[in-house]
């Protein structure tokens, strides 16, 4: 029994020490920063071309960061990490559902941004707000509280406690482009993620260094 136990405390400081090189971090900021892209587009512009590239080449970029990250600088260190048939199942479950429970967010509140954009719009399918100001509250209220919790959940099941911090970010940059209608509120939000991953990754190079390479003396 005791044996289990330590066994199962072992994978759980394992599953923990994932995060440690900060490389998630990187890569969510970098996501957010991204997407951050699109907002500065005019309410003119039927479609953003310029900014819709920068948001590929962004996610793209971050994509591969965090690849080359795992595989050249967290991997050689800490080695492989594999875990048992009930951590991922958990995971593969949580997946699911987060995956369903983001699409449905991205429809509202991509559906709830084009609406306050688009008052007509609104005003044809009888959800015209009588406060414009109320209106985008409630929008930019929805917003936060559909991009929190999905980080939440996601940092709950992940043991990753840094989770929580990029969750508060994130709502209150949401939130605070919808509001004020200025991207850059975003833009910084996706900063204050990345900046502590930097800070973390650095740090996981110092506090781990190579191994030293096995070679043939004589």
């Amino acid at each position: 029994m005791s044996a289990s136990i330590d066994l199962k405390n072992l994978e759980k400081k394992a599953f923990r020490s994932v995060h440690q090189d900060g490389l998630w971090d990187i890569v969510i900021g970098g996501i957010v920063l991204s997407y951050s892209a699109l907002e500065y587009s005019t309410d003119s512009e039927a479609f953003p071309l310029l900014q819709f590239g920068l948001c590929l080449v962004g996610l793209c970029v971050f994509e591969l960061i965090f690849w080359v990250g795992k595989k050249y600088f967290t991997t050689p260190r800490m080695g492989l990490v594999k875990f048992g048939p009930h951590r991922k199942r958990r995971m593969l479950t949580m997946m699911i559902v987060l995956g369903a429970i983001v699409l449905v967010q991205v429809v509202i509140v991509v559906g709830s941004i084009l609406l306050w954009r688009n008052p007509g719009w609104a005003a044809s399918l009888g959800l015209a707000s009588s406060s414009p100001d109320n209106g985008r509250l409630l929008v930019a209220f929805i917003g936060a509280m559909f991009v929190g919790p999905s980080m939440v959940l996601i940092a709950y099941f992940n043991e990753f406690t840094r989770g929580y911090y990029i969750a508060f970010i994130l709502s209150l940059g949401v939130f605070s482009l919808i509001w004020f209608h200025r991207p850059i509120y975003l833009t910084i939000s996706a900063l204050l993620i990345i900046l502590p991953g930097t800070i973390f990754f650095v740090r996981f190079l110092r506090e781990h260094p190579l191994p030293p390479a096995e070679g043939i003396h004589d």
